[in-house]
């Protein structure tokens, strides 16, 4: 599966989501995710489908995004497996803003 065609169901079935009440958004938030992943590399989103395990990265990032829905004033965070993932295919060589990691 590449990040291009993941779908709303991939990412309720990642979260365990049995009911149709989030779709809206989870329909917002994938999008979101896929963009945020080729912002985070620098890659384009048509890039992000070249890597097998771009679409873990995304689902990490969209469940973040589901999970923790509340703004933080001090920087954002990244899940570590996430981070090793988007890092191992960055294009940008200077760490996003609040990046802990670098």
């Amino acid at each position: 599966m590449t990040v291009s065609e993941l779908t709303v169901n991939n990412l309720k079935n990642y979260l365990r989501v049995d009911t149709n009440i989030d779709d809206t958004l989870l329909a917002v938030i994938l999008p979101a995710a896929k963009r945020f992943c080729a912002q985070y590399t620098g890659l384009t989103l048509e890039d992000l489908d070249d890597y097998e395990d771009m679409p873990l990265a995304v689902l990490a990032v969209a469940a973040d995004m589901y999970e923790v829905r509340q703004v933080t004033l001090n920087g954002t965070q990244i899940n570590p497996t996430t981070a090793q993932i988007l890092g191992t295919y960055s294009t940008n060589l200077l760490p996003s803003e609040g990046d802990t990691n670098a």
